[in-house]
This record gives C-alpha cells, structure tokens and sequence, in this order.
C-alpha cells in the first residue's frame, strides 16, 4: 500500500502538487517580470526619443542672393504686372487700368533689404489708371513695403505676405496716392497673398544608402524663419524614416 501511495518518482502526490504549483506561480512571475520589463524599456525609448535634440537644418539667404534672383528677373521674364480694377478704375484698348513692376524709375530700383528683424523693400513701378472722371492718368513711381514671413499649418508651407506701406508718385497729384494705394493693395491680398514660398513636401528628400540595403526620406515636419540684420534663416525641422 505504501508503494501505491507513491509516484515512480517515489514521492507522494501531495508533494508533487506542491512543487507543481511552485513552479507554476515561478512562471507566472518571472513572466509578469518581462512584461513590465519589456513596458519600461518602450517607455525609456520614448523618454529618449523625446528628450533628444530635434534634427534641424537651416538655410541662410542673404540680400546679394534675393537681389541677384529680382535682377534675373528682369533679365529673362516679362516685368510682373497687376491689374488695377478696383475704386472705380476702368480698363480699356488704349488706356489699360494696370502697373509695372520695373527695375529702377528716377534713380529708384526695386531691391529688399533687411532692417529691424523685417524683410523690407523699395519697388519701382510704371503704369496708367483710367477713371470716367478724370481720363487717362499714367504715372510712375516707387512704394515702401514689408514682406512677413510665416509658417502656414493650414497649408504646410512658409508664407509670404506683402504689405505695401506708402505710394510716391512722380508728376503725378497727389491726390492719386491713396486710391492707387488701395487699389494695389487690394490687388495684391485678392490675387496673391499670401504667396507659398516653400512647402514642406518641397523641403523633403530620399536618400538611398545603398551599402545599408535601403534609403531614409528625410521627411520636414516645421520651418520657421528668423530675421537679422544681414539674412533671413530658415530653420527646419526634419524627421528620418524608412524610405
């Protein structure tokens, strides 16, 4: 009977359970243990990720370069134009309700500049307003104005916008100055403000590294601008990822 009682390993059933079922619970911690391992280091990866620097890279500009593409403006395309619609103005086969940008009028060139942490500007212009009043008026000039620059989240790009701040008149009364000011204002904010500099599907590449087998898109997530007094910055902020 003695013998019954006991397992071929020759301890009694009792026992054996006792075992078991420490082994069982050892088990069961030991996985425990793993999975709250395994959590904590997901939670360090991503403290890491987290806490580390941004991968940015800037882009400087300075006035010789914004200076240099207006003059090769001038050089290879037609003079930009506008057409003046508003306030009344009328538009005809001879007299044409419209303004020039040009290169220079009366010792003044449209160039920018930067001043005060702002991107500013002097635009040279020519051009002819018909009203039923006062007939044909063509007059030539030159007018201050600001560019601002900011990112568009909406629209994922850097943005543009032109502010045109004063209008002088050569020849021309001076009572025209603000009509024609509002005219070429409400012009610009219509048509083109604000204007798309850079979009960030623009601002991203692939790389292919082939000894790695593969490529990483260099995929921009943010850019910002910031202006001194000698360049605007363009800083953007980059994300890698598996091409």
């Amino acid at each position: 009977m003695r013998d019954k009682a006991k397992t071929s390993g020759g301890k009694p059933p009792s026992i054996l359970r006792d075992i078991q079922g420490r082994a069982l619970a050892l088990m069961l911690f030991l996985a425990a243990v793993q999975t709250v391992t395994a959590q904590e280091s997901a939670a360090t990866r991503e403290r890491r990720a987290a806490n580390a620097a941004a991968a940015e890279a800037t882009v400087t500009i300075n006035e010789q370069f914004l200076n240099s593409f207006l003059t090769a403006m001038f050089d290879n395309l037609s003079e930009p134009s506008m057409p003046l619609t508003m306030g009344g103005a009328q538009s005809t086969p001879q007299c044409p309700s419209e303004i020039h940008l040009k290169r220079e009028v009366n010792g003044t060139r449209t160039a920018v500049h930067f001043e005060n942490g702002k991107i500013v500007g002097s635009l040279a212009f020519a051009g002819a307003y018909s009203a039923s009043l006062m007939g044909c008026i063509e007059f030539t000039g030159w007018a201050d104005a600001d560019v601002n620059l900011d990112y568009d989240a909406s629209r994922h790009a850097l943005v543009a916008r032109f502010q045109v701040r004063d209008i002088h008149l050569n020849n021309t009364p001076a009572i025209l100055n603000g009509p024609l000011l509002g005219m070429v204002q409400g012009t610009i904010d219509r048509r083109y403000n604000p204007v798309e500099l850079f979009t960030l599907e623009k601002l991203s590449t692939r790389v292919d590294i082939q000894p790695a087998g593969g490529a990483l898109q260099l995929r921009a997530k943010e850019v910002r601008s910031e202006v001194t007094p000698s360049a605007v910055t363009l800083h953007i902020i980059y994300e890698f990822v598996k091409g």
